[in-house]
């Protein structure tokens, strides 16, 4: 597993700077109790880390939040865990063929860590690469709770998944901005921040992409957005609510697509660290170059899981680090899904 510092940004609140800097022994120690003893890449000594090291006590990993974006291929799953607590957003699965390995990542990294119950499961949309596994997770573990966005689809998976809900009588409810979620930590708040009440339309029907579930988790002072496939509809819907999402690390929205991560929304987000979940040599070409050159304007700590593997954020409140299951290159980051350059 590699290791690369993970700054806190300056934001709303006034928080100073910083940047976490381990040494190997106490990445040898976080890499054993996030993957259970998985076999470690090496150091990312490519980006610099602060002269200072913080005491091994800043990061306290029986109160830390950790949120583990798992490499599933093209599609999203993202497990929040903190206190032997986990939740879950979205279970996606990958359609392509040569990602039949991928498709059984959500239970690899779950039965690693011993979860035995979600207290939440939030499908952010009804796309298959954000729900293909969800109904898996909910027969698999003990799901206290579903949330998505209401919106009605006809595919066959999620009318199978909510028809399992019903028949399994699965608590379920819709949220929508405004919303908060019912955190299981109490130091931790999960706020909605899109789609709008009203959702956004596509013509007469709700846009699918476009009315993902965007949440802002905060634990302390240090935040996440985690952006689903919301593309610029949302993103200009968000931003004029004028609620303030000065945010430390950025779940980037679609996979990378250029139609996401304006750059309205990056300024406002002004993310220390950016991750995408996307699939290794996908049909869509993510991430687009249009896309990464807006990351790079932002940020110089991004991370992609078709590269990077599993990238696991971890925060104690104030400082928060980066963990990687591949060894991090950052020059191999800025290139397209088609081979450009940024």
């Amino acid at each position: 597993m590699a290791k690369t510092s993970g700054k806190k940004r300056s934001s709303s609140k006034n928080n100073p700077t910083k940047i976490i800097s381990l040494i190997i022994g106490l990445i040898i120690i976080g890499a054993v109790v996030i993957f259970g003893g998985a076999e470690l890449g090496g150091l990312n000594t490519s980006i610099p880390l602060n002269t200072s090291t913080p005491s091994s006590s800043l990061i306290d990993e029986a109160g830390a939040l950790s949120m583990y974006v798992i490499d599933i291929g093209q599609g999203d799953a993202i497990l929040l865990a903190k206190d032997g607590k986990y939740a879950l957003i979205d279970a996606g699965e990958s359609m392509s063929p040569g990602e039949r390995e991928s498709r059984t990542a959500i239970f690899t990294c779950l039965d690693s860590l011993g979860v035995k119950n979600l207290e939440f499961l939030l499908i952010t949309h009804q796309d298959y690469d954000h729900i293909g596994s969800a109904k898996d997770v909910l027969s698999t573990y003990n799901v206290g709770i579903v949330y998505d966005n209401g919106v009605e689809h006809t595919s066959a998976t999620y009318e199978k998944l909510m028809q399992y809900i019903l028949d399994e009588n699965i608590r379920y409810e819709v949220v929508r901005d405004g919303d908060l979620i019912s955190s299981p930590w109490s130091e931790v708040k999960i706020d909605v921040l899109s789609p709008p009440q009203n959702l956004i339309m596509s013509g007469s029907s709700p846009d699918i992409n476009e009315n993902s579930i965007v949440l802002e988790i905060t634990y302390d002072t240090v935040s996440y957005i985690l952006a689903g496939d919301a593309e610029d509809k949302a993103e200009s819907y968000i931003l004029s609510t004028g609620t303030g999402i000065d945010a430390d690390i950025l779940k980037a929205g679609h996979h990378g697509s250029s139609s996401s991560s304006t750059d309205a929304f990056l300024k406002a987000v002004s993310p220390g660290v950016i991750v995408l979940s996307v699939g290794a040599g996908n049909s869509y070409g993510h991430p687009h170059i249009e896309a990464l050159t807006r990351y790079a304007e932002y940020s110089e700590f991004i991370y992609r899981t078709d590269l990077d593997g599993d990238v696991v954020v971890t925060t104690d409140g104030s400082l928060y680090s980066v963990y990687t299951e591949n060894e991090h290159f950052p020059d191999t980051i800025l290139v397209s899904g088609d081979g450009v350059h940024v």
